[in-house]
């Protein structure tokens, strides 16, 4: 147990207006150090350190405060927001799901739910969640973005818009509103209105100096050079956090099919891959998760699909995530009844799923994230690329290790096969591109 002792310290009041002032560090030395307050003192240390942006930090001290008080709803709230902060959205919504069970009603604590849900890819969870806040009349900008970028994911570009469009009514504003919508209006209202939506963004009080990456990106892959060299020279430069989706463009470019198409959602881009996968073959998701892309799959492929997942996360870090993060604890997702799930890592499940299934490769949904399994996945699907095969990669350019990880996969294996192949669609705003294989060396027709 963690003793409150008395008389209380007056350094406590002292820090608690520190972390509610948001001067974290200052908070922080403050408390460093026992004394008086013990739990009081280990919860503002906690706090101190998820506004410093030290998570596991941050996560340790609230833990320990909840073994002596487990039903404190701030501190459960809290213990949520460090787990969101450290990349870790599994266990964030169990946290957020039990704070909303001591305190329910509130905006604030729904909205971060509905994002918790988000980041879990439980998109209907999130979506519901956020339409029943919002029909009982609870306010908030937070809820209309959460349930915009929900319905966003899953493909309903109607909705989303719609949640965007009420949302920039009340705070036009509001950058992140501004940049998530253009990707629907892309598709609702034409390229025009989606790069007005972009500029709109990057000229909001506080935007995200990456949506100029985003915006360059755009204008490279419609082909306006002119203006994507505008913004680079003007915007971009040699920012390495803006660099990396204009780069990823530019190393499209060699490749780009003449039927080269730009879209804005994952589903769209799916379903467009798989009506241009006419070779009759196996259709594969590697990377399942909470299944939405692959019910977009199975809905669209009209025949049984394959979905690869160990439903246990990464298998190793990648960029700022630890081993293990998007796992669903090894929850299987509920999928359409044509979708078959293969649970384990990739080099153990698919070997022996090919040994026992012929033919060549339709269509590849690769979603690993890093080199590692995209190699495995690649180099063990070698004899069944086809000219006609399509692959989708789902995080392919536009991170900051975007040469190290999709894409040094592929562009290995394109040059071990001999294989010539084309970009025939592609998505600036999820990372997506689509490749369709037209020649492989020594390949049966």
């Amino acid at each position: 147990m963690i003793a409150d002792t008395l008389p209380a310290d007056p350094d406590l009041n002292e820090a608690r207006a520190l972390v509610d002032a948001r001067r974290y560090r200052a908070a922080l030395r403050l408390l460093r150090g026992a004394g008086p307050g013990g739990l009081e003192r280990l919860r503002l240390r906690g706090l101190a350190h998820l506004g410093h942006r030290d998570a596991p930090a941050a996560i340790d001290c609230l833990r320990r405060v909840l073994a002596d008080q487990p039903d404190d709803p701030g501190t459960i709230e809290a213990l949520a927001r460090a787990h969101q902060a450290d990349n870790a959205p599994f266990p964030a919504v169990r946290w957020f799901e039990r704070a909303a069970c001591l305190t329910p009603g509130g905006t604030a604590l729904a909205a971060a739910l509905s994002g918790a849900y988000r980041r879990d890819a439980r998109y209907r969870d999130a979506l519901m969640l956020a339409r029943a806040a919002l029909s009982d009349g609870l306010p908030g900008a937070d809820l209309r973005y959460e349930a915009a970028m929900a319905a966003a994911y899953l493909g309903d570009d109607d909705e989303a818009l719609a949640h965007f469009d009420a949302l920039l009514a009340d705070d036009p504003e509001h950058a992140a509103a501004w940049f998530g919508s253009h990707a629907q209006a892309l598709h609702r209202h034409g390229p025009d209105e989606a790069l007005r939506r972009l500029r709109r963004a990057t000229r909001c009080g506080g935007a995200n100096g990456k949506y100029w990456g985003y915006l360059a990106a755009t204008l490279r892959l419609l082909g306006r050079d002119g203006e994507a060299d505008a913004v680079e020279a003007a915007e971009i430069g040699d920012n390495p956090k803006r660099r990396p989706l204009p780069d990823g463009a530019r190393a499209l470019l060699p490749h780009l099919a003449a039927d080269f198409r730009l879209f804005g959602n994952s589903a769209r881009l799916l379903r467009h891959a798989l009506a241009c996968a006419g070779l009759p073959g196996l259709v594969l998701e590697f990377g399942v998760r909470r299944g939405t892309s692959l019910d977009h799959i199975a809905e669209a492929a009209g025949q049984d699909v394959h979905g690869f997942d160990s439903f246990e996360g990464l298998p190793e870090g990648w960029v700022n995530s630890p081993r293990g993060v998007l796992t669903t604890g090894r929850q299987l997702p509920r999928v359409r009844g044509n979708a078959r799930l293969h649970v384990g890592w990739f080099e153990d499940s698919l070997p022996p799923f090919l040994a026992d299934t012929p033919g060549p490769l339709r269509f590849a949904n690769v979603d690993s994230d890093i080199y590692a399994s995209a190699r495995t996945v690649l180099g063990a699907l070698a004899d069944r690329v086809r000219p006609g095969s399509v692959i989708v990669f789902d995080e392919y350019i536009g991170n900051r290790s975007w040469r190290d990880d999709e894409y040094r996969a592929f562009q290995e294996f394109a040059a071990e096969t001999g294989l010539r192949y084309e970009y025939f669609a592609a998505s600036p705003y999820t990372k997506q591109v689509a490749v369709r294989v037209l020649e492989v060396a020594g390949a049966r027709s």
